[in-house]
């Protein structure tokens, strides 16, 4: 049996899921010995300047560890302009955090992390167009520093690497049609994503308080 990319990021992708609920099984069961659970909510400020809603939920456990979930929609479009900026997608991390911030403050300071991702998109400008009409996957490796702001907010600053595979098909549209010119695998590894995120810890008083003791 013939084994594909898609193959390959598909069980990457489910060894990261499964191995992060399993770590935060393991986390949460020793509450006597670790700081409580954190939840932070968070969007990247640069994905929302492009147009790009961005909403993310982060959970600490075990004050040096978390897990981040992020999602991406934008569906816009002008069929008389032929123009598209269509994106949808989620990932998924798992996030070591080290240095001494995370001893006081949750999610504060230096974090490392693997993430796996899921995406398609149709973008159109010009008269050419970049589609993928199917599921996109990705994996890779994070870092990045959290500031804190206030109370209650966080600045991450953060940059990931990873590879990414799936189908790519180059349009033009003419005659009312879109008429492809070109489709292949796309396969690429380096820079895949920067952050600028805010995060906001919902709550008033010691409810889900980062601080650590307060």
């Amino acid at each position: 049996m013939k084994i594909t990319d898609s193959d390959i990021l598909k069980i990457v992708f489910s060894l990261i899921f499964s191995s992060t609920i399993a770590t935060a099984w393991c986390g949460t069961s020793d509450r006597d010995s670790s700081p409580g659970i954190e939840i932070a909510l968070k969007s990247n400020l640069l994905h929302d300047l492009a147009i790009t809603p961005d909403v993310g939920v982060e959970i600490s456990f075990k004050e040096r560890y978390s897990v981040s979930l992020e999602g991406v929609y934008a569906w816009w479009g002008c069929d008389t302009e032929h123009r598209y900026w269509r994106i949808r997608g989620a990932q998924l991390e798992m996030r070591l955090w080290f240095g001494d911030k995370i001893s006081e403050r949750a999610m504060t300071g230096h974090h490392i992390g693997v993430y796996g991702s899921l995406h398609d998109y149709d973008f159109e400008f010009g008269g050419k167009g970049w589609q993928s009409p199917h599921i996109t996957y990705g994996i890779g490796v994070n870092y990045g520093y959290s500031l804190r702001l206030n109370s209650r907010l966080n600045l991450d600053l953060n940059i990931q690497i990873g590879y990414s595979s799936g189908t790519l098909v180059k349009y033009k549209p003419q005659c009312g049609q879109y008429v492809c010119t070109d489709r292949s695998r796309h396969r690429y590894f380096g820079p895949t994503g920067v952050g600028v995120t805010l995060v906001w810890f919902p709550g008033k008083g010691n409810k889900n308080n980062p601080n650590r003791g307060l």
